[in-house]
């Protein structure tokens, strides 16, 4: 056979064409094995992470519930929604659902017109999210979005997302994560929805409560909990500039360092942020994981890769559940071109973050190291 030029090409050898293919296939799942781990860390709990903009309309969709029972929403139904994005089987999804069970269970026969939309890609799973009986007039639909066909129509990938949409089918509010505004944000918006008279405005529910001691602590909580906001809505610089005076009023407390850290790695000041973690140490295993995660990932930044590799894969021998970890380490085997590693990583990474991460202490425990910046303002 002649080509287009009349010229017989030239054979290929046996199984080039193979190690080519697998090759060229690999570096482009590496591509984009990064660009998705890289998508989700950045737009995570911490982070608005989702397509879906308030003041848009809600996508149709149809799908079944964990019964096999289809459910399809379809836009001029005239009534509020509520769609909860979770998984099964992640402590911050169980403590959004019971927030949510909490706060439709208190609407009572306000929530005639709402819809509680649960999509779960595992609602199989040990803690399978089941509708509230007798607290309120809502309908409960549990949703199965195992292919997560849902979750792309949406465009989330932060776990738990919730949506909240009026009677008009306009997006009133996407809260992405789990964090101390979650209740009184989801609250508000839904009383908005419903048309309930409340004292806070909408817009006001997520701001951090003036606290009524006045101590360093107290105001260092507050500068702490400013930059956590900040954070989660990608302002980043005045998010340090909050963990910044945070740290200057409480300089011994191990939190304010890392969160200072942790900021100034997501915006790529890889030396002030070893700066911040250097003399800083861990009162307990997962604090200095913390620590040796941040330390990581401001040499790998630095390209400092052999130092970083050390650092990142003592920090997972710690707690195998940091999910930044594995993506830094991910970006350090390719750079060197270690293929099938990074892909590894990258796998490991993703799975953290959409599924449930491996326990390293018991409950308990891991509640008494935990340090709780609360109730040292309380102490004082």
């Amino acid at each position: 056979m002649l080509d287009r030029n009349n010229r017989r090409p030239e054979p290929i050898k046996a199984g080039t064409y193979k190690s080519r293919g697998i090759k060229h296939e690999n570096t482009a799942c590496v591509v984009l094995a990064l660009a998705i781990v890289q998508l989700v860390l950045w737009s995570g709990a911490d982070a608005v992470g989702r397509r879906l903009e308030v003041g848009q309309k809600v996508p149709e969709f149809s799908a079944n519930d964990i019964a096999g029972r289809p459910f399809d929403y379809k836009h001029g139904r005239r009534r509020v929604m509520i769609v909860a994005f979770l998984s099964a089987t992640q402590k911050r999804s169980a403590e959004a659902a019971e927030d949510i069970s909490r706060i439709v269970g208190k609407l009572g026969g306000k929530a005639e017109n709402l819809d509680v939309v649960i999509v779960a890609y595992n609602p199989d799973g040990p803690n399978c999210f089941q509708p509230v009986e007798g607290h309120s007039k809502a309908c409960y639909h549990v949703l199965s979005d195992k292919g997560f066909m849902l979750w792309g129509k949406f465009g989330v990938i932060a776990i738990p997302t919730v949506i909240v949409s009026d009677t008009n089918d306009n997006v009133l509010c996407v809260e992405a994560g789990h964090a101390y505004d979650f209740d009184p944000v989801i609250r508000a918006h839904l009383n908005q929805a419903l048309g309930i008279a409340q004292d806070t405005l909408p817009r006001d529910a997520g701001k951090v409560e003036t606290a009524t001691m006045d101590t360093d602590a107290a105001r260092a909580l507050r500068h702490l909990q400013m930059a956590r906001m900040l954070k989660k809505r990608s302002r980043f610089e005045s998010a340090i500039e909050q963990a910044q005076k945070a740290r200057q009023l409480d300089p011994n407390c191990i939190e304010m360092a890392l969160e200072l850290g942790e900021l100034y790695c997501q915006t790529g000041q890889s030396r002030i942020a070893l700066e911040a973690v250097n003399q800083v140490e861990g009162s307990n295993r997962l604090e200095t994981a913390r620590v040796t995660l941040l330390k990581g990932w401001a040499k790998r930044q630095m390209s400092q890769l052999s130092a970083a590799e050390k650092l990142l894969l003592e920090a997972t021998m710690l707690n195998p559940n940091l999910s930044r970890a594995y993506f830094e380490l991910g970006k350090i085997y390719q750079v060197r071109g270690q293929t099938e590693k990074a892909m590894v990583s990258y796998h490991k990474a993703l799975a953290l973050l959409f599924g449930e991460a491996v326990e390293t202490e018991s409950p308990a425990r891991r509640q008494e190291q935990r340090p709780n910046i609360s109730e040292r303002v309380v102490r004082q």
